[in-house]
């Protein structure tokens, strides 16, 4: 039998050298990878904790920049936080927290360095934030700002408190509130409608109309809701004011847009109303009387006088100015003093001071208590001013002699309901205004009158809103002001006028609109005939 013979091929296969050889790699590979993956994870760590600290600088420094009051709050007990005394540098440290809704694996050590004082117009602000990383090594976050020297009620930030979110100017308290009105003891000022016989009480912050007071009012008097001192009202839900001018021009013919800027004709007797669709009770409250503004004219003006010493008895304060003042009995008076804000405001001369001892009087009313500023430590400023409103019927100050407008100003207080039975929407009234005159007539005759409101998208966003002045008003939750009329011949169309421009030159609006007698309410109350029942389209139903 014959064998056969199979040949054996290659062996293949790895020796024991080259399988260490490549675990050897393999183990150098691993290596590298874990390393990464430590890096990696630490830098990761890093990157959250830099983006922590980050946050706690920048919450440092909005803490700091919401300060409620620029004055030292120290001499009422420290209650405020304030720019003066602490706006200032500190430190502290910041750890984890289960209550924080920030996570965080370490504590931080936060200081801030503050360079200013109370009187410089900025502090500048360094804050820096350290911690120590998982690799024991420091890491630091710096962040740098500037806080400027600027009064919260000025520009109407949050930190003024609670209640309203309007703008405390001028005379430092909410811009609803009528510029004529007095300040009252509590935080809160008292205005007298025109031809009014009670003053309404409002609340400085918000503006809120509180109640109503019988009584005399004057600067710095008392309003007293409860015990026996008790003589005001307060109203269960806030009313809201409505409150405009209403001016005359008795042109026959070829009425031009610059006869309605600061007319100077004659007013005339009237009434105002405003008649309720919506509304609460009681029935709204509405008072008007005729007044005129009066100049010094542009010969008497006087640069202001630089105060060297103020002292006041009682009511009467004393002015010693540095330069001769050309003051007489009767004029106006703006004083204004950085060092003791008890003498601001605008007050009457009382006599005719002696000029060469550069004195003069006035007095302030609702004032008490004696003291006085020495001479070298005012800055006070006493200035005459140029230009005041009386009533039309009143005695002229002398040298007052120059007329500047006139005009019929008037005060509705509305009262609105409750639309929805919630608690967190405002309460509204929705209505319309209208004039009733007395012994002249509204038509459309060369021997009547016709009324036209000041309006117009002023915005603009292709819509007239409740402060735009609509002819009805809808849905109103809040104070207006500046609703505006004019009255002119009965024959003639109401002016229309263009945008304003300051770039061509043109700095007002009086663009009207007919208001009565068409399209307008009826005389027995409610709504004409043709008035929408519903907010027209383009009409915001909105405050």
């Amino acid at each position: 039998m014959t064998k056969l013979s199979v040949p054996l091929g290659r062996q293949a296969g790895f020796s024991l050298l080259e399988a260490l050889t490549a675990l050897l790699v393999t183990a150098f590979g691993m290596l590298t990878v874990a390393g990464f993956h430590v890096a990696l994870s630490q830098n990761s760590d890093v990157a959250k904790q830099r983006s922590e600290a980050v946050r706690l600088a920048q919450q440092k420094i909005e803490e700091l920049r919401a300060y409620e009051q620029v004055a030292s709050d120290s001499a009422t007990g420290g209650t405020k936080f304030d720019y003066t005394d602490e706006v200032v540098s500190g430190s502290d440290t910041v750890s984890p927290s289960s209550d924080s809704p920030y996570t965080t694996n370490t504590s931080y050590t936060r200081s801030w360095n503050v360079t200013g004082t109370g009187t410089t117009p900025q502090k500048w602000v360094r804050v820096a934030v350290s911690w120590t990383d998982r690799s024991n090594t420091l890491q630091t976050v710096n962040l740098q700002t500037v806080i400027a020297r600027a009064d919260p009620i000025a520009i109407g930030t949050l930190a003024v408190g609670p209640g309203g979110t309007k703008t405390r100017s001028p005379k430092n308290r909410n811009i609803d509130i009528p510029y004529p009105a007095v300040g009252l003891t509590g935080d809160m000022s008292g205005f007298l409608p025109p031809g009014g016989d009670k003053f309404f009480v409002f609340n400085n912050l918000t503006g809120d109309v509180l109640g109503y007071c019988n009584g005399a009012l004057s600067e710095g008097g008392t309003a007293s809701f409860s015990g026996a001192s008790k003589n005001c009202d307060a109203y269960d839900l806030k009313p809201y004011l409505l409150t405009g001018y209403i001016r005359f021009v008795d042109v026959n013919g070829g009425l031009s847009v610059s006869d309605l800027i600061n007319p100077k004709d004659e007013t005339k007797p009237l009434s105002v109303a405003v008649d309720l669709t919506v509304g609460g009770s009681p029935a709204p409250l509405c008072y008007a009387a005729r007044q005129q503004v009066v100049s010094a004219g542009t010969g008497n003006q006087l640069t202001p006088q630089i105060v060297t010493g103020l002292s006041r008895t009682g009511t009467v304060v004393t002015i010693t100015t540095q330069n001769g003042h050309g003051l007489l009995a009767g004029h106006v008076v703006s004083i204004s003093s950085p060092e003791h804000p008890n003498f601001n405001g605008v007050f009457t001369v009382l006599s005719n001071p002696p000029p060469t001892t550069m004195t003069f009087s006035y007095s302030q009313a609702g004032s008490t208590g004696s003291f006085s500023l020495s001479a070298g430590t005012s800055k006070s400023k006493a200035t005459k001013v140029q230009q005041v409103t009386i009533e039309e019927s009143a005695t002229v100050p002398p040298g007052y002699d120059t007329v500047v407008s006139k005009f019929v100003g008037y005060t509705c207080v509305v009262f609105p309901v409750d639309h929805d039975t919630s608690t967190s929407t405002p309460n509204r009234w929705t209505g319309g205004f209208r004039i009733v005159p007395s012994g002249w007539t509204i038509g459309t005759s060369k021997d009547d009158f016709k009324v036209c409101r000041y309006t117009g998208d002023y915005v603009p966003d292709g819509k007239v809103s409740n402060i735009e002045h609509p002819l009805k008003y809808w849905g109103v939750i809040g104070t207006l002001d500046n609703q505006n009329y004019v009255v002119i011949k009965g024959n003639q169309n109401c002016p229309t006028d263009t945008a304003a421009d300051a770039l061509a030159g043109k700095y007002t609006n009086v663009n009207t609109k007919e208001h009565q007698p068409s399209g307008v309410l009826s005389s027995g109350g409610g709504f004409a005939s043709e008035e929408p029942t519903a907010p027209p389209d383009g009409q915001l139903p909105m405050f």
